[in-house]
């Protein structure tokens, strides 16, 4: 007996997840054609307005509100009406995105807030993508998600451009011999131009042993630049030994200081730069940090091919450390 009860509830589960998929495709379809209504009713009033040179549309919404919402109930309310002609204004044409399936008017209506189109179909895309609710949808404005992913985007961009405007191994011009971190410092200055032709286009230099205090902690920057193409400041650091976690860790406060107090809204993210004697691929990587190795001088044809090789080496050490 307690076979066949189980059998039955099997057939009624599967009886109700068809009619759950049914009721679902027809609220998709019932929204669809509501979307194309509710455009096509903004475009009527829209002609309307522009023949018969009608500047201020509140009248004009209350006059279709008024008859409208009598018959056909409050969905043509004046907020609505209003809404329906703000989206054929935003949407010149709404075919191109009439295939989406997850949209409703409601998420439209919440989206026209923003009047930018570039905006409302970034969150068009990711509510069919991601079949996200009306609430949902709430949340995922609140969190800023356009501009997180246009900064990402952006920040992404700069990545490409510092990487492939540094040069490795970057070339000091200065006399080849051992050399303590204030006494390097003090030849890059003297060949600052050189300096800023290795780091990039358009670099400034700012000031060197800048001091800022962290936690009530002082602490001093080698070199500052800034760099008018990327529109970003530039920490350096300079290290004649090895590089370590601790150095990235402490390029990391400065980064956030200079991000904090001194980056303007306009400007982008500072990239640090550690500038090292000896490359260590077991260091801690980090999207906003660079590890550059720096030679005194021209290298030689013999010692050129061997920086090459070395660096080939780096490179396959370090996809290595990533598979791991």
């Amino acid at each position: 007996m307690e076979s066949k009860v189980i059998i039955i509830e099997e057939e009624v589960e599967k009886l109700i997840d068809k009619a759950d998929v049914l009721i679902k495709n027809t609220i998709r379809n019932i929204n669809h054609e509501l979307i194309n209504l509710y455009w096509s009713i903004g475009k009527l009033i829209n002609e309307y307005r522009k023949t018969n040179n009608v500047n201020y549309g509140g009248k004009v919404y209350s006059d279709f509100a008024d008859k409208l919402s009598l018959k056909y109930g409050m969905a043509f309310s004046r907020k609505n009406i209003n809404n329906m002609c703000l989206f054929n204004k935003i949407f010149k044409s709404w075919n191109a995105r009439s295939n989406f399936k997850n949209v409703s008017w409601t998420h439209i209506r919440t989206l026209l807030k923003f009047k930018d189109i570039k905006v409302i179909d970034f969150y068009l895309n990711e509510i069919e993508n991601k079949d996200m609710s009306y609430r949902e949808l709430l949340t995922y404005i609140e969190s800023r998600a356009f501009e997180r992913t246009i900064a990402n985007q952006r920040q992404g961009k700069i990545k490409h451009q510092i990487e492939t405007t540094l040069k490795k191994p970057l070339i000091l011009g200065i006399e080849n011999k051992k050399r303590s971190e204030r006494e390097l410092e003090k030849d890059i200055l003297n060949n600052i131009s050189n300096f800023k032709k290795e780091i990039g286009n358009h670099v400034m230099f700012y000031e060197n042993q800048y001091r800022i205090n962290i936690n009530g902690l002082k602490h001093k920057v080698d070199l500052v630049l800034f760099d008018n193409e990327i529109n970003s400041y530039i920490l350096v650091d300079l290290k004649v030994k090895k590089v370590t976690n601790r150095d990235v860790f402490q390029m990391q406060m400065y980064l956030d200081y200079f991000n904090e107090n001194m980056k303007k809204d306009s400007f982008n993210n500072t990239i640090g730069i550690i500038l090292c004697e000896t490359e260590d691929v077991r260091v801690l990587e980090n999207e906003d940090i660079y590890q550059i190795k720096y030679l005194n001088e021209i290298p030689k044809d013999k010692e050129l091919l061997k920086i090459i090789s070395e660096n080939k080496i780096i490179l396959l050490k370090t996809e290595n450390l990533k598979l791991k």
